[in-house]
């Protein structure tokens, strides 16, 4: 069974404490093979002993959590504007290719996706530039009609991957990178690879705590291997790869500037050990 778990979150120190602060954005890859516990979807059939906890995975928790009231979304560009379940299942629609009159009344206020207050790259003429630099191309070669998912999990196609953000702080008190968890991001990514992909929403990691502690993650090898999804996050059991670091140069264009700027983390909190 599931064990409570005590607080793991490295909480940020006082201001006047921190020595160094960068805020790094980190791509989780949920179809990698260390990574897909985070998505896995358990059978009732299997540890049915466990009760009260969610067995679908982490994005199937945090949509329905949105759906049920237990968790606030907000719009992915402004981060103030709060999106209940309809709306982000409206954003869901949107970035499938579907239009309807439903879209158009769950629609956040603002214009017509609450997009007035994106930040724009005025230098990048590829597409528009949104939230971590993340450039999101043309959707000149997008169909015009609905297309079919070929999927029966309405929320496969957010199990691609997501985004965490967080706060790496030096703390001049003790010596120590400490890790503070900011938001979770959920993408869309089209299975047929036609459709740009796009952030749909955003949570809050402290608003969202409590939910994680009763996601399951399991070990598809070992059923006494059994975790939360808040251990997940905290204790950093799984992979993956930094895309940009206080919005260094709009962003990470490859794999080895990834790697390139997790060594320099590294290495910045390496030196300062010495302070």
């Amino acid at each position: 069974m599931l064990l409570s778990i005590q607080l793991f979150a490295q909480f940020a120190p006082r201001d006047e404490d921190h020595f160094s602060r960068r805020k790094v954005v980190n791509k989780i890859d949920l179809t990698e093979k260390a990574n897909q516990p985070m998505v896995n979807k358990e059978s009732p059939m299997y540890n049915q002993y466990d009760v009260g906890t969610i067995k679908k995975g982490i994005v199937v928790a945090l949509m329905e959590g949105l759906k049920k009231g237990v968790c606030v979304g907000y719009n992915t560009d402004s981060l103030d504007k709060s999106l209940d379940y309809n709306q982000v299942m409206a954003l869901l629609a949107e970035a499938r290719g579907e239009t309807s009159e439903k879209s158009a009344v769950d629609a956040p206020d603002g214009d017509e996706w609450g997009r007035e207050d994106a930040p724009v790259n005025e230098s990048t003429t590829d597409g528009d530039v949104y939230d971590w630099g993340i450039t999101e191309g043309s959707l000149d070669a997008a169909p015009t009609t609905p297309i079919s998912m070929g999927m029966g999990d309405e929320y496969a196609p957010l199990e691609n991957y997501l985004l965490f953000v967080e706060d790496r702080i030096f703390d001049k008190n003790k010596s120590d990178m400490v890790y503070d968890i900011q938001y979770i991001q959920l993408y869309f990514v089209d299975p047929g690879g036609v459709l740009r992909d796009r952030a749909i929403c955003t949570f809050k990691y402290n608003e969202v705590m409590d939910l994680l502690d009763i996601t399951q993650w399991k070990n598809k090898y070992n059923d006494a291997e059994i975790r939360t999804a808040r251990e997940i996050f905290e204790l950093r059991l799984f992979n993956s790869y930094i895309v940009n670091v206080s919005n260094v140069n709009f962003g990470v264009s490859s794999l080895e500037e990834a790697q390139y700027r997790k060594e320099q983390l590294v290495e910045f909190e390496h030196h300062l050990w010495s302070y």
